[in-house]
This record gives C-alpha cells, structure tokens and sequence, in this order.
C-alpha cells in the first residue's frame, strides 16, 4: 500500500518516539518494583519491553530499505496497544493509572494515518481496557501483599499518568506538525520551481523562434548598412554629409539587436555550449561594468576588496547577470548620485550587491520581484526579464536573488553563491 504524505513523515518519529517509551516504560517498572516497593512481575513486564524494542529494530530496517508504510506504521501501534493491555493486565488492569496512555495511541494514529486506522484502534483500545475488568492481576504494594485500592493513590496515580500522556502527545504532534509544515513548503517552492521553468522554456522557444525568423532579415540590413556607408566614404564630404554616421548608427543598432535576442534565447541566462568554470568575482565585476555604455559604467563605485574570492558556473551568464543589475540600478539613480558595486563573502557563500539611491520598489511590485515580464521602468523602457534570468541562473546554481529595498531608501540587488573552495 502507497504510504500517504503524514506516514511518510511520521514513521521515523514514530520509532523515535518508541525508544522513548521502551527507556520509560523500563524506568517506570524499576521504581515501581524498588521504590514504591510495589509488587510488580518484573521479567514478565521486562520481556514485553523487549518485544516492543525488537520490533521497533524491525521497523526501523524496513524505513531504510523500503521507505514509510502504511500499514507496518498502523500494525506498530496495534502492537503497542496489545503490550500495553498486557502490562496493565498484570499490574492491576483497569486500576492502573497508565491505562491513559490508549488515548496517545489513538492521537498518533489520527495525525498520522487518519480516520479508518484511527477509529479501528479506537475500537480495540476500548475492548482492549474493557477485558481488563474481568481479567487482571491485582497489584499489591508498600511491601506487603494485599492490592492497592486507596483512592487516594489512585488520583495521583492517575494525575502523573495524565501529565505524561499529554506531554508524549504534544511533544510528537508540535514535533509531526512543524515536520509536515516544512514539507509542504518544500513542495510549494518545487512547484513555484516547475512553474518558472515551465515559463522560461516558453520564453525561450519564443525566443528562439524570434532569432530564427529575424536573423536572416537583420543579417540582409546589416549587410546594405556596411555598403552604404562604404559607397558614402567615397563620396566627397560635402554630399555626403551625415549619411555616413547614419549608416553607422543603423549597424550599431542592428547589433544591439542581435544582443537582445541573444540575451532572449540564452537559458536561464546561460549562453548556449557554455562551460561551467572557476570565476574570480573581480573578474565578474570588471566584466559586468565593461558591457555598460560609457556614461552609465562612470556612474558605477566598484569596491573589489573580495575581487579574489571564487564561485562556480558560466562566466558570461554571470557577468550578464551582473549587468542587469547594474544597468535597473543606473537607471533608477538620478544625478549626482551614484551607484556601488561590491561584494561580500561569509560562511562559504559570496554575494555580489548593487545599490542604488533611487527611489525604492513598492511593497507590492518587490513580493514579485524575479518574476517574468514584471518592471518598475516605463513602459517600452524594459522587458522585465532581467531579474528573472538572474533568479534562475543563481537558483539553478544553488543560489538565490536577493532583493533590498523601502520606499525612497534605494534598492540593494544581488547574487547570493556558494564560493568555490580552493583547490
């Protein structure tokens, strides 16, 4: 049978939990027997003890081989339910404070492997202590060998019983419950994971497509631009004119062009047969600035004090990425201000920051930083890929984004990377 998701979780507590009780259950019979000196059949008690160890061992190998099951986590606390009546059995059956303990059985089934298992060992429990009134063992105590019926002794019997039960219950369900919360976040952040990737190999066929139909198109421009302007450098200047510089301008942008696209169709901001190496985060930075336009790169303090400090994965996408950040930061920041590149390195992992002084990112635009498509800049000014592309390369490099930011206080964006250690 399918183990469900609580099973898969609550298995291994539950054997933890079952050593915890082995250890107490031996404690409990020892002080009973030597110092309430109650006249309790140790070797008897001692060898269930043993039964519930054995199977816990049993259940334990079985996690490790074949994973949580439903039905082996169902049948151990079947089994505890029938050790514990056998112990209550021999040491004065329904008098017994610790016949509370059935209740921690039940609560574990009911967070753990849910209503049909819950209601079966609610059922045996209940005719589990009711064959106790018939046939039990009386228990004697205090040295002689008459059964203890003060109730007196049986109240605070019963409120000890009562103070271990709840504290067995609420350490294992807040235990199970932040477990299975840790879980399900797990699996939200793999399907956020699925999701951006399902949107970037979208992006990226659309890209594809896009570079495919206007390269040869581009190419053809490109081509008469290039004649153009050699036909007009042999013009005299004076019918020349401004041509000549036009031409130029119509190939720089043609080449801009061809960058965006390139920048489009590189996955996860990874160019296409580019290898995974060692990079110098000075390099990085002395990378990302020099694709900046000139006026944009003299804007931009670069502090390199952690220039020396390494990270692994694709050197151009990296440096792509630092650029972005450089590029949303300049254009957010007015004059005179300026804009800080820099880096810090802590605990093995390295982060590259750009700050800005401009003018913050809203609370609601910064929850969705990183996704596709979403800008502060105006529009026509930017796609809103940028973040995106950084997320999922730091992501994919087992990293993160990390975005800063407060309404008028700037914006401090960054890569967040596991150095690479020396060699």
């Amino acid at each position: 049978m399918a183990p469900s998701p609580r099973a898969e979780v609550g298995l291994p507590w539950l054997t933890r939990l079952r050593w915890g009780a082995a250890v107490g259950q031996v404690v409990t019979i020892l002080a009973a027997r030597f110092v309430l000196r109650l006249q309790v059949p140790v070797a008897p008690l001692m060898s269930l003890v043993a039964v519930a160890a054995v199977s816990n061992l049993v259940a334990a190998g079985w996690l490790r081989r074949t994973g949580a099951d439903e039905v082996l986590t169902g049948g151990l606390l079947v089994l505890d339910t029938a050790i514990l009546t056998l112990m209550l059995q021999l040491t004065g059956g329904p008098a017994n404070p610790f016949s509370v303990l059935y209740l921690v059985h039940i609560t574990l089934a009911a967070v753990i492997l849910g209503a049909r298992w819950t209601w079966s060992l609610a059922g045996l429990s209940v005719l589990c202590y009711g064959a106790l009134f018939f046939n039990h063992v009386p228990l004697g105590g205090f040295g002689g060998h008459h059964e203890v019926s003060g109730l007196a002794f049986h109240l605070q019997g019963m409120w000890w019983a009562f103070c271990v039960a709840t504290g067995l219950t609420a350490h294992f369900v807040g235990k199970l419950s932040k477990a299975l919360e840790t879980r399900d976040a797990e699996i939200a952040a793999m399907r956020e994971r699925a999701a951006r990737n399902e949107r970037l190999a979208s992006l990226t066929t659309l890209a594809a497509g896009a570079a495919h139909e206007l390269g040869t198109p581009l190419g053809t421009i490109a081509v008469a631009a290039r004649e153009m302007e050699r036909a007009l450098d042999r013009m005299p200047p004076d019918q020349a004119g401004t041509l000549v510089e036009d031409a130029r301008l119509i190939r720089s942008e043609l080449t801009r062009c061809r960058r965006i696209l390139d920048d489009l169709a590189a996955r996860a901001g990874e160019n296409a047969g580019e290898e995974i190496e060692r990079v110098r985060v000075g390099a990085l930075m002395a990378e990302g600035l020099a694709a900046l336009p000139p006026d944009q790169a003299a804007r931009v303090d670069v502090d390199d004090r952690f220039g020396s400090a390494e990270v692994t994965g694709p050197r151009r996408a990296l440096a792509r990425a630092v650029t972005n950040l450089l590029r949303n930061a300049c254009d957010a920041t007015t004059l005179p201000h300026r804009v800080t590149l820099g880096a810090t390195v802590e605990a093995g992992r390295v982060r590259l920051i750009v700050r800005d002084h401009g003018p913050g990112v809203p609370v609601e635009v910064l929850a969705r930083a990183g996704e596709p498509f979403v800008s502060t800049k105006p529009s026509g000014a930017g796609m809103g890929l940028g973040l995106f592309l950084a997320r999922t390369l730091a992501e994919g490099l087992g990293g993160r984004l990390i975005i800063e930011s407060g309404p008028g206080g700037g914006t401090a964006a960054g890569l967040d990377l596991p150095a690479t250690r020396p060699a």
